[in-house]
């Protein structure tokens, strides 16, 4: 556990045994006499399970607003997600594999959209889950609630029956390849059968994904190699994009900055990207 500014926090990795469906489980605190603190988390396309027990969290993407009560769901993030903890804010994190929410959940995020109006923060409503957030909730020790938790998952979790299609994921960080063509193919399914399917799965079209990869690539170079200053040219190259234009374009559309200012942000602190998982 350690203190950062004040905010205590804590990051259990799954086990084994649970690898394939989480990340890890994050826990937060933000202690009373603390001052309100403004975060931000940089995009990434794993789905995450909020437990709140603190204040409502304000959420925010581009000009989208929400406040995150009780239980939660959050992701794909596409933009940068901008969140206030206020004192006494307290909450944990599931972070998801790229298709672990939807075995766990049993439905793909945009049917859970579909029955709200808000699209930064999906609330869980289901008495399930409010249930199970009460039971965490009365247990006193952090280690208890992550433990509870990953009961839970390892419970209610649907066994893996899109291995194959995850399997082939890496295919889209092949520039040379249509890499849903190449799964189709190989998976004697039709493009379209695999466009719909992964948007199912992991909640983003396949076109999405392979633009995200390419730019988290790109991103995670720069971080790299910092402070030495970024040949564009090379990067553009390197990555796949068209040209100039087009990286820039990546970089308002992801993190709302230009190349260069991305590049100033990171002299002034440190950037946190989610490290490569088993599928990308």
């Amino acid at each position: 556990m350690k203190e950062n500014n004040q905010t205590i926090a804590q990051t259990f990795v799954a086990p084994d045994r649970l690898t394939e469906v989480f990340r890890h489980i994050y826990y937060m605190k933000h202690p009373g006499e603390a001052t309100s603190q403004q975060l931000q988390l940089f995009p990434h396309y794993e789905m995450m399970l909020v437990f709140n027990f603190g204040p409502p969290i304000s959420v925010s993407v581009a000009d989208d607003t929400a406040q995150v009560e009780r239980v939660a769901v959050l992701g794909p993030l596409d933009r940068v997600l901008t969140y206030e903890l206020l004192p006494d804010a307290e909450v944990m994190v599931v972070v998801f594999t790229l298709n672990g929410f939807y075995r766990l959940l049993g439905q793909p995020i945009h049917t859970l959209r579909t029955e709200t109006a808000n699209h930064v923060a999906v609330p869980l409503t289901d008495l399930t889950y409010l249930d199970l957030w009460e039971t965490l909730a009365q247990l006193p020790a952090i280690a208890d609630r992550a433990e509870l938790l990953m009961t839970y998952i390892q419970v209610n979790v649907a066994p893996e029956d899109t291995a194959s299609l995850l399997d082939e994921v890496s295919l889209f960080t092949n520039l040379a390849i249509d890499p849903v063509k190449t799964i189709a193919k190989n998976r004697h399914l039709s493009p379209r059968s695999v466009q719909l399917r992964l948007q199912s799965i992991v909640g983003f079209s396949a076109k999405e994904m392979a633009r995200f990869i390419r730019f988290k690539n790109m991103i995670a170079q720069l971080v790299k190699q910092y402070p030495t200053q970024p040949d564009w040219a090379d990067l553009v190259v390197l990555h796949g994009y068209h040209d100039q234009p087009h990286l820039i374009r990546d970089f308002q559309r992801y993190l709302g900055l230009s190349p260069t200012d991305f590049v100033k942000q990171l002299a002034e602190q440190p950037i946190c990207i989610t490290q490569p998982g088993k599928h990308y």
